[in-house]
């Protein structure tokens, strides 16, 4: 196996995740028109706000949304999924693994990365099988590790 096919298998054969509590809201505002940012985000335990040169989007508790001024889109019933393990930086296919054992599902989702974990937001219905995926995403790759630590080494064949 190559480094890269390890580094991935062991990033996904140690997937644990977490669902938060709470539903949580996307919100949109045009460049230039957002609102500051909620004090109530200060005290939150989940919760972002993304400045880029087209818009800016908040991702909050429903609550806290529906206190904020109306944005041009608004998405609600999003679940947060936590990946709780931390990722090494330079590790690649982790997030197109799972966007795409999720897309194969047809469930959708909105990834948000941040210093070394990753968030999935995923529709209200969809958490419970987003979750068995994940699950199912571990198993195969600790099978897979587990089958390639029993082969001899290529030199011993």
């Amino acid at each position: 196996m190559d480094d890269a096919v390890p580094a991935l298998a062991e990033a996904l054969a140690a997937l644990d995740s977490m669902l938060l509590e709470h539903e949580y809201a996307l919100l949109g505002y045009g460049r230039g028109s957002a609102p500051p940012s909620p004090e109530a985000l200060l005290a939150e335990g989940f919760g972002a706000r993304i400045d880029d040169p087209l818009e800016t989007t908040f991702v909050v508790r429903r609550q806290i949304a529906d206190g904020m001024p109306p944005p041009d889109t608004r998405q609600d019933g999003l679940r947060v999924i936590l990946l709780t393990a931390p990722l090494p930086p330079d590790l690649t296919g982790f997030a197109s693994t799972i966007t795409g054992a999720l897309a194969d599902r047809g469930i959708p989702l909105i990834p948000v990365g941040t210093a070394s974990r990753d968030h999935l937001l995923v529709p209200d219905a969809d958490w419970p099988e987003a979750l068995a995926i994940l699950r199912g995403l571990k198993d195969a790759s600790r099978q897979l590790l587990e089958a390639a630590r029993d082969q001899p080494p290529a030199d011993d064949l």
